[in-house]
């Protein structure tokens, strides 16, 4: 069934030419990567692990802590998933229906995982879904019901750093879903908090509790355009105590530090 599966994924699209990034200059990725240290010292401080990886498009800098880290999802599953049925309408294997829009609808705006499980169901099951990430080169991405997958920072960095340069989808469906992701209003005080308001920002928040007082996940990932760039921001944070506004101002943190750095050698 997975062999078949497989033969069924479309060939991905050629990406348009893209111009080689300028270099960063050092001071802009000094500036990333001691924010970045900052926040992970302060989650740490909560008993927390935060994974962390941003990625500045236009210039080519990168920086991250815990990237390498397999850390729990939570919502941010509902992104793979996402990819995943525009891939399939694209090819014409699952049809765009008003039910299929609807469960995007409910699985984006109002995370809901059981929307998430009626996608992954229709992609064949979390195993199929999964092979096909697998031959897409997305390793360390694992979806599994009822929001309960993990991945790296930096695996799903790739994926959106693909995704915004139109390298996974038609230019259709890649406009489709950034709007998508463009319209997800939940999780205000995490990475939207921490960017100015005429930031355009497609993101993905993620929350799963636990007890005591931890919570599982605090995530939010996305794009971002900032100072004439686009950025991408994948935050991370496992087991965390603490209240809710104090898990999200630390997520907050790592958007101010992406504008702080793309501030300054404009």
């Amino acid at each position: 069934m997975i062999a078949f599966l497989l033969a069924q994924i479309p060939p991905v699209p050629t990406p348009p030419p893209m111009s080689t990034p300028t270099p960063a200059p050092i001071s802009e990725r000094a500036v990333l990567q001691n924010g970045l240290n900052d926040a992970a010292a302060r989650a740490k401080a909560l008993g927390g692990t935060l994974g962390v990886t941003i990625v500045d498009a236009t210039t080519g800098a990168t920086a991250a802590t815990n990237g390498d880290a397999n850390l729990p999802m939570a919502g941010v599953q509902h992104l793979p998933i996402a990819l995943l049925v525009y891939r399939a309408v694209d090819a014409g294997h699952l049809a765009m229906t008003r039910e299929v829009r609807g469960a995007i609808s409910r699985m984006l705006n109002n995370d809901d995982d059981g929307a998430a499980d009626t996608l992954l169901d229709q992609l064949g099951g979390s195993e199929a879904a999964n092979a096909q990430l697998r031959a897409l080169g997305y390793q360390a991405i694992f979806l599994v019901p009822n929001d309960a997958g993990y991945a790296t920072p930096t695996a799903i960095a790739g994926m959106l750093g693909d995704i915004a340069q139109g390298r996974l989808l038609s230019a259709a469906s890649t406009k489709n879903l950034l709007n998508w992701l463009t319209g997800v209003s939940t999780a205000q005080a995490r990475l939207r908090a921490g960017f100015a308001p005429n930031v355009t920002l497609a993101h993905v928040p993620g929350t799963l509790a636990g007890g005591t007082g931890e919570n599982i996940a605090t995530n939010d990932v996305g794009i971002a355009n900032v100072n004439g760039r686009t950025l991408v921001v994948v935050a991370m944070m496992q087991g965390a105590h603490g209240n809710d506004a104090s898990r999200d101002a630390i997520i907050a943190s790592i958007a101010q530090t992406a504008t702080k750095a793309t501030s300054t050698n404009p």
